[in-house]
């Protein structure tokens, strides 16, 4: 990345900030979401059919969806991704499903309100039956056609024997091999283009564009091309890690396009490849710490975040930490520019992703946020970041760290090498909760001290995992007992390396958290392989407790030994109800309760209560 003189910074950022705000590339302040709907050869799940048949889930955490190219790439019944474009305006039956499902598809997102992103690949095409016979089309009254003097004269074509040879100019980016580069200096070729995107927008119902290998052709002509169809949203495939030519590219098309931020996706590679959380900042002028890629300073609103595509997904660009998906995915969700979530990372980390995206909205984060970096050390990335309804703090990294004036009861969320924190209400919840199989509490028990084949079974009760009658006592040489949970036990004592390879661990947020009775504290995910001196536990009190992990808050609580005995909890999301719900001391719920003794379940808070 490149380092700006103080005056050289000065002279950027004012003038950044004059012409973002009048570009039409990406509207300002926007907040919403998008996912990649697609990844390579995702033929079933991005089939039309089936991504419409999920309207009413990903509606409520998306706000753009981005598709493959619709149009017909191939003959009938061969399976094509959409790079090897033939059809443009006449033929919009894909891989993927007929051009009336596609139609039908639209339609139903976007009485959702939710838009969908055309992948328009128009650097290069493909014959229908030989290297350069583009279709002849009919759309709005005219006639659509390529010639050969529309394909560059450098194309692979010039040197290929029984083929037409091209006539158009020397090619204005770099070669693709395999489709014939268009000569985009050509008058033909771009009234095609324009009015092929045009065509997009009100005749299919897109609501914006990624343009696909946007190096292949000079930034200038899609500023031609959005200047004519005028697209709410268009994006750019500029496949490169350096700041400034990511941003050359966007200054050619006179912004009125962003771009997909590679700068910081592979930021975010190295931090996590090389365990250094410093890499995801860079320093403005050397001093002053953003957010790594085209996401600091006057870049922001037009750039598309994202941590895989269906590129990188499948090259040695890919990031290969399974484990850190939902991380990574917090450090884009909790930034400013605009999150692109990759659809096979939501669809392995659902519950994680939405969690972060209902923070995201509640706090009204958008695409020129202002991010204040808190920390930047090799084990901790942390910034509060100020969103149109309330500022939200991310942490990133292993170290055990919390922002000043934050608690763990506004910790919203948090996972492995992540957790954030936001004063605020989070309406909705994810719609999947992941829960284990089993849970077992472990640590200073009067049945062995931390022994890893006597943990406490927890019984599984909706959405949490309840263990009654648990006595902890105290550990040596301290004040109080320690606590943790786990999902796999050993066949032997001290075997930590059988508990955990065998499964993950649920533990606290920060090193030795004290728990106070009836007050939930934030509870972790540790997965398999966690390293037993990285997962944290909870102090506590030598005595005998009742033990509530809700999984769909991501809470434990202690209560009094005997309060949970007589009944399943059952838990409630303050949000969904604040009506309480009694229980008498049988464990019978009752609907009507008369004056008398009730155990009372409000949200995740259970309580003995005299009803007068």
């Amino acid at each position: 990345m490149k380092f700006f003189t103080k005056t050289a910074l000065s002279v950027l950022l004012a003038s950044a900030a004059t012409s973002s705000a009048g570009a039409i590339g990406w509207p300002a302040n926007y907040e919403g979401v998008m996912l990649q709907g697609f990844y390579w050869d995702s033929y079933t799940d991005t089939k039309w059919t089936n991504l419409e048949s999920k309207a009413d889930e990903y509606s409520k955490y998306f706000k753009l969806i981005w598709i493959p190219n619709s149009g017909r790439c191939a003959p009938d019944g061969n399976k094509n991704m959409g790079y090897m474009p033939q059809y443009w305006f006449s033929n919009h039956n894909s891989s993927f499903g007929t051009e009336t499902q596609l139609r039908h598809m639209i339609n139903t997102y976007k009485e959702k309100g939710v838009g969908f992103i055309a992948d328009v690949v128009i650097n290069h095409r493909n014959g229908v039956t030989n290297w350069a016979d583009f279709p002849t089309e009919q759309w709005n009254g005219q006639t659509w056609h390529i010639g050969p003097e529309g394909i560059c004269c450098n194309d692979e074509l010039a040197n290929a024997s029984g083929q037409v040879k091209p006539t158009g100019a020397y090619d204005t980016g770099d070669n693709f091999d395999g489709c014939r580069d268009l000569d985009h200096t050509n008058a033909n070729v771009q009234n095609n283009c324009k009015n092929y995107c045009k065509f997009l927008l009100e005749d299919l119902g897109y609501a914006g564009f990624r343009y696909d290998m946007v190096k292949g052709y000079g930034g200038q002509y899609n500023k031609i091309y959005n200047q004519y169809s005028r697209p709410t949203y268009s994006v750019g495939e500029y496949w490169d890690a350096s700041y400034d030519a990511v941003a050359g590219w966007i200054d050619a098309t006179g912004k009125e396009s962003a771009a997909f931020d590679f700068p910081c996706k592979y930021a975010i590679n190295s931090a996590f490849s090389k365990n250094d959380m410093t890499q995801l900042v860079w320093k403005a002028n050397g001093v002053t710490d953003q957010p790594a890629g085209m996401i600091h300073f006057g870049y922001s609103q037009l750039a598309v975040t994202f941590v895989d595509n269906h590129d990188t997904y499948r090259d040695g660009s890919k990031f290969t930490d399974d484990a850190h998906v939902p991380a990574a995915n917090a450090f884009i969700l909790m930034s400013p520019g605009t999150p692109c979530v990759f659809l096979p990372h939501y669809q392995q980390h659902k519950a994680a992703i939405q969690a972060l995206i209902n923070i995201r909205n509640a706090a009204g984060i958008h695409n020129n946020s202002v991010v204040n970096v808190l920390k930047s050390t090799s084990n901790c990335y942390m910034a509060e970041v100020t969103g149109s309804k309330g500022k939200a703090v991310v942490k990133i990294g292993s170290a055990w760290d919390s922002p000043s004036g934050y608690s763990d009861s506004d910790i919203k969320a948090s996972g492995q090498d992540y957790c954030v924190w936001f004063k605020g209400n989070v309406q909705g919840g994810g719609d999947e909760v992941e829960m284990p199989e089993k849970l077992y509490v472990l640590g200073n028990l009067e049945s062995g001290h931390w022994q890893t084949h006597q943990g406490v079974e927890m019984t599984k009760s909706g959405t949490s995992f309840v263990a009654r009658n648990v006595k902890l006592v105290l550990a040596d040489k301290e004040t109080h007992s320690f606590f943790t949970f786990v999902t796999a036990l050993s066949e032997t004592p001290n075997d930590w390396d059988a508990v955990n390879n065998g499964g993950d661990r649920y533990g606290a947020t920060s090193k030795d958290t004290p728990i106070n009775l009836e007050e939930p504290s934030a509870m972790q995910r540790y997965k398999v392989n966690v390293d037993a001196s990285a997962a944290q536990s909870w102090k506590i009190p030598a005595g005998t407790y009742d033990l509530a992990a809700d999984f769909k808050n991501m809470k434990v609580t202690a209560y009094h030994a005997g309060t949970l005995s007589a009944v399943e909890v059952e838990y409630v999301d303050p949000a969904d109800s604040a009506t309480p719900i009694y229980y008498n001391l049988q464990g019978v719920r009752v609907s009507d309760p008369a004056p008398g003794l009730y155990i009372v379940v409000r949200g995740s808070r259970v309580t003995k209560e005299y009803l007068r």
